[in-house]
């Protein structure tokens, strides 16, 4: 319902005055079932023009939410679209718009629902994770930070393996925890997962991952076996279950520069050179139209070498090697006659196709030659044009067959001169290579930005402390195949900023800052209780503009990723 006028500072457009009476329709909570913190205001059959949205903050600090709604998308949801509504709360809903030649100014109470997520055994409290703000700088504070986390619960996973062809990490299931935060810490949007996510199905079960935003305002993430794009509303633009020579998406999409869509994915059956068929796991790159045609893709099986092991030997798990005595070569078809019987396929850590050999977790497009850099957690960074020919690799050289090693990078200083290795691997200057990284990606300064883990540093074994993750920035010269370090942040924080897997970093250009995401930090300690830190920092400083801690309640709640979201061009 309309509320009474308030003072005309206080609202969006101050020159206009409130509406005595409403002129629009019913309001409707989460009206596309997906986003319960969203809802429409209905038009009543009119045709609404030029509207604009603003979210009143909770309180003297709370932050408000306000953007812009094209007429677009007024006529696509019948109606004014609200986002960032306050959970279990009365909003303070402010809205302007032109009807009929006039522009119109309104104020409503919407109510929404308390956050509803799938119970999870062992919860001490909400199962989304609180956030906390540390410091926020004043340019910072309308920061809208989606979290990606993933919750694993005993005995949500009810598939047979595939068995034909055997392998694959279809079984790999956990259920998305997906929320949308403001610098105060408030939930203000989350996904409601048990609307797509379905153990007992196919098509249902897998890891929700991969978000990312889209030029258009929308969202794009995958889960197992299909892959989705959808709005701030909740509505879904597409929902599509991937190619059928694919399988297993986790870890990323991502939109390039022409329209496409490249994926990480593996192949749903894979015919070896030693004629063993086999779905593989985390070892392919598919390019996708918008109407979901393939386009391309990479076998990455063949354009790395699977049987190359160091950082294997370090994980601290259970891996697959090549059998006691036998000699690994340079030969693809040579190594696998080595393998001989018995060798178990599927998401193991392990050499070999159709095993975790890769476990390539992002990829970055780059549009100045047509090629895309790989993260494979377990080989290092990789450039690859689209002849499928390695052109640089960014990782430390050891283990790398003949045909590779010369494509490794040399490390230089400002000056372009070569740094001196070290005997055990470190270098003379203020440089490292990145340990199972995370999200190599172009920082669009000419620098590539890198999480760099740490889990396995200099190919040393597994270890519960002592240990640090940097967010990295590298210059490499192509022409020259050559690398220099050029900033790094985290490692001076040593275990407490620690994340042995997933995290991000990202290059923000609207704030000129560095987005990182330490998600892991104590995953290895008895409890599993994650306290994962996000921190924006000024570019090429140690600055912290702005830090959030993270608090999991529930054991196993471990962060993937987060993503700065912008509602500029969303609506």
């Amino acid at each position: 319902m309309s509320e009474p006028a308030l003072p005309e500072g206080a609202c969006i457009t101050a020159d206009i005055p409130d509406a005595t009476v409403a002129r629009l329709g019913e309001i409707v909570i989460n009206p596309y079932r997906l986003a319960p913190l969203t809802a429409v205001i209905r038009d009543g059959g009119q045709t609404l023009l030029d509207a604009r949205v603003r979210i009143v903050g909770k309180g003297d600090s709370g932050v408000n939410i306000d953007y812009p709604v094209s007429n677009s998308a007024l006529w696509t949801h019948g109606g004014i679209p609200l986002f960032g509504l306050y959970p279990d709360y009365a909003n303070k809903v402010e809205v302007a718009y032109t009807l009929n030649g006039e522009r119109i100014r309104e104020r409503y109470s919407v109510y929404a629902p308390p956050v509803r997520l799938p119970a999870v055994p062992n919860q001490t409290g909400s199962s989304i994770p609180r956030v906390e703000p540390v410091t926020v700088a004043s340019q910072l504070k309308g920061r809208l930070y989606l979290f990606n986390h993933l919750a694993r619960i005993p005995g949500n996973s009810r598939l047979l393996k595939w068995n034909t062809p055997q392998g694959g990490a279809l079984e790999w299931d956990t259920v998305g925890v997906n929320w949308i935060a403001d610098s105060q810490g408030e939930v203000r949007w989350y996904l409601d997962i048990e609307q797509i996510h379905d153990s007992t199905t196919r098509d249902g079960a897998g890891a929700t991952m991969g978000f990312q935003q889209t030029r258009d305002g929308r969202i794009i993430f995958g889960q197992g076996q299909r892959y989705y794009k959808l709005d701030l509303l909740g509505r879904i633009i597409w929902a599509r279950t991937l190619p059928s020579k694919f399988a297993d998406f986790s870890h990323e999409i991502r939109e390039t520069p022409k329209g496409t869509y490249v994926l990480r994915v593996a192949a749903a059956d894979y015919r070896r050179t030693d004629g063993t068929q086999t779905r593989t796991v985390r070892d392919h790159i598919i390019e996708i139209n918008a109407d979901g045609d393939v386009l391309d893709f990479w076998d990455l099986g063949t354009i790395l070498d699977p049987y190359r092991d160091p950082l294997l030997h370090t994980l601290g798990r259970v891996a697959i090697f090549l059998p006691s005595g036998a000699k690994k070569t340079d030969s693809l078809v040579e190594n696998e006659k080595l393998e001989g019987e018995g060798l178990p396929f599927g998401d193991i850590p392990g050499v070999g196709i159709g095993r975790n050999w890769a476990h390539v977790n992002s990829i970055a497009y780059d549009p100045k030659d047509d090629s895309i850099i790989i993260s494979a957690r377990h080989q290092g960074v990789v450039k690859v044009g689209r002849d499928k020919q390695v052109k640089w690799i960014l990782a430390d050289p050891r283990g790398w067959p003949t045909q590779l090693v010369d494509k490794v990078l040399t490390p230089v200083d400002a000056q372009g001169q070569p740094l001196v290795r070290l005997e055990d691997g470190t270098y003379t200057r203020s440089f490292d290579w990145s340990w199972t990284q995370h999200t190599a990606w172009l920082s669009g300064r000419g620098t590539l930005t890198v999480f760099d883990n740490g889990w396995g540093r200099q190919l040393s074994p597994t270890k519960l402390e002592g240990n640090y993750s940097r967010a990295v920035e590298y210059r490499i010269d192509e022409e020259k195949r050559t690398v220099e370090q050029v900033w790094e942040f985290g490692k001076e924080r040593g275990d407490d900023w620690y994340s042995p897997i997933t995290s991000v970093v990202e290059y923000r250009k609207d704030t000129d800052t560095q987005m990182i995401y330490s998600a892991s930090i104590a995953f290895l300690t008895r409890e599993k209780l994650v306290r994962p830190v996000l921190s924006e920092v000024k570019y090429g400083t140690q600055e912290v503009l702005a830090e959030y801690r993270l608090y999991s309640h529930q054991p196993g709640n471990v962060g993937y990723r987060a993503l700065v979201v912008d509602l500029e061009n969303a609506f």
